[in-house]
């Protein structure tokens, strides 16, 4: 999800992030968009490339609950989350060795990632992969909504 075209961005958008069968390579559940907001006066540097009378403002994903990870089969498995960042870091979070038929709860409430950079097609990422595949069904619920910024702050 690379941007967001509205007329004002709202305070925030409640989003289900859910995955079955969670495959062996790393795929995304969750990443960050930005948003391209009306802005005619041309307050904000950074213009929407297809609306000049539109600028690019960063936006985040606000994690509300941990990752909920089930392990569908008879047999003790392991999950991994990673965080891929906008600037190409790899950051990896976790990977839980989940018992047969169990839930595990990877910790990401109270976490964000953003997207800062209006010239990236996709911002911060959260990834997923498991040990076997069809084995994992995931979900997590986010706020998605603008970044708070400094607007009109001047550096010395």
């Amino acid at each position: 999800m690379a941007r967001i075209i509205c007329r004002t961005p709202s305070t925030g958008k409640p989003i289900r992030y859910a995955k079955e069968n969670v495959s062996t390579s790393f795929e995304p559940l969750a990443d960050a968009p930005d948003y391209s907001v009306p802005d005619p006066s041309g307050r904000f540097p950074v213009r929407d490339p297809n609306d000049e009378s539109r600028a690019i403002r960063s936006g985040e994903v606000f994690f509300l609950t941990p990752i909920s990870a089930h392990n569908k089969t008879e047999t003790d498995r392991w999950i991994e989350v990673r965080l891929q960042t906008e600037d190409s870091k790899t950051i990896s979070f976790a990977k839980v060795e989940v018992p047969a038929g169990d839930t595990a709860f990877v910790p990401l409430q109270g976490r964000s990632i953003f997207k800062r950079d209006a010239n990236t097609s996709i911002g911060d990422t959260i990834e997923i992969r498991a040990e076997t595949s069809d084995t994992f069904d995931v979900w997590l619920s986010g706020e998605e909504r603008p970044s708070n910024e400094h607007s009109g702050v001047e550096e010395p």
